[in-house]
């Protein structure tokens, strides 16, 4: 079975009613003052913060696409999009698709949607309980990739809920999100994970679609230190690290890629440690995406990934994609044409099979009885 593991599902003001939320979601708790538990940072079960909004790129991006202002007409307007991008047939049977928890300060409060540059806080939002619903829905297309920050004063329990929900991965951007690698309680929730079975799917290095909050853990370097005491102690999780942490540009930051790969090879070569090789058909990552295609000895730690509904650009790789080019950009679904070329590149077909293999929960949702949701925008 080949798997997307790395799908965003995100709108602008999404409220998805008449649905299973977990407790720590629960927009009115059964004991609302309970000391230290954080409230959400919206009413919306997907949201993209004021701040994003604002940003010349987003006003052009709406400019070139058609789409309508923020609210009901461009959720629905988005949603009519992702559809023939996820349900297009092609060598990709089932998505990830990735919920998005709160940013968080170091206290563990729940920041407030960020209006300002320098506000703390999510540029995106996406429950749990929205995602988890989504795949209860459509089990033979997606699967459930949670996110619990792990500074929650309830992040093991969350986790844990997560987990016994159907999640198949968790997912964090720490230089976004506000987490410190090093932190206590990030190795408590990494251990966590580990005595679960759970993934954990981290982005290190840099980011452009997010804001770079803390650019203190944005490198790998950060992470690397706890990976290798939890591996000598067995209790490290799975590790998946996103887009092979390749910098943003060429000329961008390469120390995080290429400690990647010196661990992958060395300290952490029989750890469960892996890379994904999502958004790097962009042509900003062209030449690391044709090296890792050569590296052959490395594609059994790789897996597929699309980072859908960011743009493949496989116009980028064309020359190399020779004669199969015109079939590739024939299809009409982003993450298929990623899939497609990669294959056509030369990575190796472990890439493409072996999350299926490594993802626990894969059909936790196979059976289940359909369920209604009624969604609503505002």
């Amino acid at each position: 079975m080949i798997l997307d593991v790395h799908c965003h599902y995100c709108f602008s003001r999404y409220r998805a009613a008449g649905i299973e939320r977990f407790a720590f979601e629960d927009p009115e708790p059964a004991a609302p003052d309970t000391p230290g538990a954080p409230p959400l940072p919206t009413d919306f079960d997907s949201c993209i913060s004021p701040r994003v909004m604002r940003r010349p790129a987003w006003w052009l991006a709406r400019r070139l696409l058609g789409l309508p202002a923020v609210g009901p007409e461009l959720d629905a307007a988005l949603e009519e999009r992702y559809r023939p991008h996820l349900w297009t047939a092609g060598p990709i049977e089932r998505y990830v698709l990735l919920a998005f928890d709160a940013v968080l300060d170091d206290a563990g409060r729940v920041a407030p949607l960020p209006e300002r540059s320098e506000d703390l806080g999510s540029d995106i939002y996406t429950s749990n309980s929205l995602v988890r619903d989504v795949c209860r829905r459509h089990p033979e297309r997606f699967l459930f990739g949670a996110s619990v920050h792990p500074y929650r004063p309830d992040a093991l329990a969350a986790i844990e809920a997560v987990f016994r929900a159907g999640a198949c991965l968790l997912k964090w951007i720490p230089l976004h999100h506000n987490i410190d690698p090093a932190d206590e309680r990030t190795v408590a929730a990494l251990v966590r994970c580990a005595e679960l079975g759970l993934p954990v799917l981290v982005h290190m290095g840099e980011e452009f679609t997010l804001t770079t909050q803390r650019p203190a853990y944005r490198p790998l370097r950060m992470l690397l230190p706890v990976l290798e005491q939890l591996y000598r102690r067995g209790t490290m999780p799975t590790v998946i690290v996103a887009h092979a942490a390749t910098p943003v540009t060429p000329w961008g930051e390469t120390e995080s890629h290429r400690l990647l790969l010196e661990a992958l090879r060395g300290a952490l070569r029989r750890a469960p440690l892996y890379a994904d090789i999502s958004a790097m058909t962009a042509v900003t990552k062209r030449g690391f995406l044709l090296s890792l295609a050569r590296q052959q000895d490395l594609h059994g730690r790789l897996l597929f990934g699309s980072d859908f509904p960011v743009p493949t650009g496989v116009w980028a790789v064309r020359g190399r994609l020779g004669n199969a080019y015109p079939a590739i950009r024939a299809c009409p679904a982003w993450p298929q044409q990623a899939a497609l070329a990669c294959r056509a590149l030369g990575f190796n077909e472990i890439v493409f099979h072996r999350a299926a293999e490594l993802l626990p929960n894969v059909d936790f949702f196979a059976g289940a009885a359909p369920l209604t949701t009624a969604a609503t925008t505002g």
